[in-house]
């Protein structure tokens, strides 16, 4: 019998259930347990807060030997069939060698999903992100002693190795939906008795999650590795060796008492808001580049407060625009996109009404690469906004659209992912891609947060209504690897916006609201206000969001506001993050989306423009992994007076088949050209940094830098390869070890390592 020796790192059950005992690879066999699978308490409570992103194949565009609905099995032959992926290969093979009763199932054929309601797609095998496992048959049932401690490990594992669905015995786990993971199938479907089917995340596939990168998950109590030496979660340690585990050189860093998610502080108030003008509705105007600090003729008409004509932003000279060209009559507020280039600092930007004054960011940047965000701005003094950074940065603001007392208002919906290219094909270097928003009747624009996934250049994407020529502006930079999002409001051509990118990328579009004509909601514009800040002591909640953890903001009890808002625009920014992550910023009352608002990365500040419904006043925002959350409140969406604004729209329902939880919609990806005459150059605004750790934003000094949980990439004993050698190379010497552990001991650092990070 094959036992995995477990890896010494922070265990991936230490916040739910404790240090997991030794498991045993094989049960008696031959006990069928009437009705579906049935987790046991522990593994729901280590299931309950993971959260692993569900992407799905595209619909089909080849040809099926298959017909629809009537008899789907059958081959297909579709571009989008990728074959095995390097990464399910491997788990499954690690599955198969780590329980020996499991035997090898397919998991690739391109074919049509089988469940005949969502025939229209292609199944998750066909790309190569699905395995099937074969258990043996108690009798004719599923035996339930053998199948269910693979489905049951394969879900409490499911962040470290990148399970995004597992189908066993009748129920299905859906690694999207935190706290609400199981489903039941329904009795005209397979029941899964014979086979676990399981899917692997698009990290997972490639080889990206820490199963990969540390080892196979732990089943030992919290260590890591310096040298030669396990070092427990207290600093003491002993020898790797004498556990049996390799060890790879990285010294410990013991990382200060910390909560294991941010704490709300019940006696904590968020300052009143500053309303500035009345409720205004969008209005489009001619997409147009406003000024670029880089060159001295585009920019003479931002006004500098040291009197200067030309030249960059920097901590003593802020810049005034007043000039906005096509701004429709009684306009109050623009809507921006504001790219910073930066010249040898980090730093960051802060936008606000001209004559104002503000503590919150609209830019977070660090050098060598810009960085990108949009924002909407109430006119202050003279019809002008102020540009303030805190260190030398060149600035390029593209002005897409105003604020008026008439226009379209917002219909809200609750957050809905319309398309997501990583299933099917990217956008090609210099191609267009025409989404369907699913817009209602009536509606003429949407607004959508838009995730670029990059393939290895940097660029920028614009999006643009398709019946229009594509405008010498943009909506997104981005860097050559880190994902990166931010808030898109456009006008439509019926129900599609289209999307250029410079680069080869994958895009994600998540849908929070359309523009429509009559009645609806209004934007109430505020003087930028800092709700929540998780590194300040005495913010609403104080300390870094856990893993997988949601906080509501009550948005309805701020002083300032008008009566019953039903949406905010906010910037939310992410600082000191524990891994790569994502934020999601939906209405409480409601289940977490399949969406995200914000993408992050370790040692970056990352910020985006946010558009969200609230629930019954209120605010969620969901993080993916560890991190810092800063959350501005820029304006509030309340009832026109005198409409009756439509109800929330639900998001379209998870289909019931396992193997097609959220398909992509709209049409398949166009890699077109767009006309000659409307590319853009590529310095346009490049793209946003993606390394380096930027300045915190304006309340950074109110309470100094934090020591952050360890840094666990690269860390830990692995276990050996099949063949004895190491599972990684390099050691230090055990008395190395003991002579770091003694200085840190006598600086007075005692504590333990922080909760585990995705």
């Amino acid at each position: 019998m094959f036992t995995s020796r477990g890896v010494c790192l922070v265990a991936l059950v230490a916040s739910t259930a404790g240090c997991a005992a030794s498991e045993s690879d094989i049960a008696v066999s031959g006990v069928a347990i009437a009705g579906r699978w049935t987790p046991p308490a522990r593994t729901r409570a280590i299931s309950d807060p993971q959260f692993v992103p569900v992407v799905d194949p595209p619909r089909i565009t080849g040809s099926c030997m298959s017909t629809c609905p009537t008899m789907v099995w059958g081959t297909c032959t579709d571009r989008a069939c990728t074959g095995p992926m390097t990464g399910t290969v491997e788990i499954q093979r690690y599955i198969m060698s780590r329980w020996g009763f499991v035997g090898a199932g397919g998991n690739y054929t391109c074919r049509r999903n089988s469940n005949p309601a969502s025939c229209d797609y292609l199944s998750v095998h066909s790309i190569g992100r699905a395995m099937d496992l074969m258990i043996p048959l108690a009798g004719r049932d599923a035996d339930n002693t053998l199948g269910d401690q693979v489905a049951n490990w394969l879900i409490e594992n499911a962040e470290y190795v990148g399970i995004q669905r597992v189908i066993w015995d009748g129920r299905y786990w859906n690694g999207s939906r935190v706290n609400n993971h199981f489903s039941d199938i329904s009795s005209s479907a397979d029941q899964h008795v014979n086979h676990i089917h399981a899917e692997v995340s698009v990290d997972a596939a490639n080889r990206r999650t820490r199963f990969f990168t540390m080892g196979a998950p732990p089943m030992t109590c919290p260590v890591v590795c310096y040298g030669n030496a396990a070092v427990r979660a207290d600093c003491s340690f002993t020898d790797c060796a004498a556990m049996g585990q390799v060890c790879v050189p990285d010294p410990p860093r013991c990382a200060p008492t910390e909560a294991p998610a941010a704490v709300r502080n019940a006696g904590a108030a968020i300052p009143a808001a500053t309303r500035v003008g009345g409720l205004v509705r969008y209005q489009r105007v001619a997409p147009a580049r406003i000024f670029d600090t880089r060159m001295a003729a585009t920019s003479a008409q931002l006004a500098r407060s040291d009197g200067a004509s030309s030249g960059p932003l920097t901590g003593t000279r802020t810049g005034t625009f007043a000039a906005f060209p096509g701004l429709p009559a009684g306009a109050t507020g623009v809507w921006l996109n504001v790219a910073a280039v930066p010249q040898t600092e980090p730093g960051f930007i802060s936008v606000y009404p001209a004559g104002s004054n503000t503590d919150t960011s609209t830019v977070n940047f660090a050098p060598p690469l810009p960085r990108a965000n949009a924002t909407a701005i109430a006119l202050g003094a003279g019809g002008g906004v102020t540009f303030r950074s805190n260190t030398a940065v060149d600035v390029i603001t593209d002005f897409t659209g105003a604020f008026a007392p008439t226009g379209m208002g917002l219909r809200t919906v609750s957050p809905t992912r319309v398309v997501d290219t990583r299933g099917a094909s990217p956008i090609a270097a210099n191609g267009r891609l025409e989404v369907n928003v699913r817009a209602p009747a009536g509606a003429r624009g949407v607004v959508a947060s838009v995730a670029v996934l990059p393939r290895g250049n940097a660029g920028f994407v614009t999006a643009f209504p398709c019946d229009q020529p594509m405008p010498v502006t943009s909506n997104i930079n981005h860097g050559p690897t880190n994902v990166v999002a931010n808030a898109v409001i456009s006008t439509i051509s019926g129900t599609s916006l289209c999307f250029h990118s410079l680069a080869e990328v994958d895009l994600v579009v998540d849908v929070t609201g359309y523009l429509v004509d009559a009645g609806e909601l209004s934007l109430q514009l505020l003087n930028p206000l800092r709700v929540m800040d998780t590194r300040n002591a005495t913010s609403i909640y104080s300390g870094r969001l856990g893993a997988g953890q949601i906080v509501e903001i009550p948005v309805s009890s701020i002083g300032g506001l008008p009566a019953d808002p039903r949406a905010v625009l906010a910037n939310i920014t992410t600082v000191e993050a524990s891994a790569n992550g994502f934020i999601t910023a939906f209405p409480c009352g409601t289940t977490t989306p399949n969406s995200s608002s914000l993408n992050y990365a370790t040692g970056t500040v990352s910020g985006s423009a946010v558009i969200a419904p609230l629930g019954s006043g209120r605010l969620c925002v969901f993080s993916s992994a560890r991190a810092h959350v800063i959350v501005d409140l820029l304006g509030v969406w309340v009832p026109t007076p005198g409409s009756t604004p439509t109800m929330m729209m639900p998001p379209p329902e998870d289909p019931e088949d396992p193997g097609m939880d959220s398909g992509v919609v709209g049409p398949a990806p166009d890699a077109s050209l767009p006309p000659s005459d409307s590319g853009v150059a590529p310095t346009d605004g490049g793209s946003p940094a993606t390394d380096g750790a930027a300045s915190r934003d304006g309340s950074a000094s109110r309470d100094g830098s934090t020591m952050g949980p360890p840094a666990m990439a690269g860390c830990g004993c692995r276990t050996t390869n099949r063949d004895g050698r190491a599972g990684a190379l390099g050691v230090v010497t055990l008395a190395m070890a003991v002579n770091f552990l003694r200085k840190r001991r006598s600086r007075g650092v005692t504590q333990g390592f922080g909760p585990k990070s995705q």
